[in-house]
Order: structure tokens, then sequence, then C-alpha cells
């Protein structure tokens, strides 16, 4: 009887029946524990995923607006080049009909109409 009354009390002392539950459920305790900190775990990469998508969308839309910037400046280049180019040509067709009717050496007997040169 005397053993029994020694360990009655060694469990007493340690706690009692929350001693016995703790060494019956440690296992199942530490399963809780590494499932509650794998969830935090998983709920901070979660965010950071969200950010960093809501990261690349945001980047995804200013390149197409930049894109569809560009495109437009691009277009408005070629039609400025394109009317630049269509003046050099009239410019070129009127000085050559203009040489046609006029001598552009000075002091030529030639020239018409004689201006004093």
């Amino acid at each position: 009887m005397e053993i029994l009354t020694i360990v009655a009390t060694i469990i007493g002392a340690l706690g009692g029946w929350e001693c016995i539950r703790y060494l019956i459920n440690r296992k199942t305790n530490q399963r809780k524990e590494e499932a509650e900190a794998d969830g935090a775990e998983f709920g901070v990469l979660r965010e950071t995923v969200e950010f960093l998508q809501q990261q690349l969308k945001s980047m995804v839309e200013q390149d197409a607006a930049k894109e569809a910037r560009f495109i437009e400046q691009t277009k408005r280049l070629r039609e400025t080049q394109d009317r630049e180019h269509k003046l050099m040509n009239e410019k070129a067709a009127v000085e050559l009909e203009l040489q046609k009717f006029r001598c552009i050496v000075k002091n030529c007997p030639n020239r018409k109409p004689q201006n004093g040169y």
C-alpha cells in the first residue's frame, strides 16, 4: 500500500489528472501545434503571393498604358514624316519646274527675266 501512496503522491505533486492527460495527449497536442504553425506560415505565404500578384497586375497595366502611348506617338510621328516627305517632293517638283523657265547662273546672257545681276 505504501507504493500506491507514493505513486499517488508523485502524481498529485506533478499536477494530478492534468499530468495524466498531458502524458496521454502529448502527441496529439504536438500535431495540433504544428498544424497551427503551418497554418500561420501558409497564411503569410498566401498574403505574400496575393501582394506579388497585385504588383504584377499593376505593372502589366502600366506597361499596357506605356505601349498605347508609344503606339500613338509612333502614329503621329509617321504622319508628320509623311507630310514632310510630301512637302519635300512638292518643293523639288516646283524647283525643277522653275529651273525650266529660269536660268539660275549669275550674269547669264540667256537669263529670263533679266533682273540686273
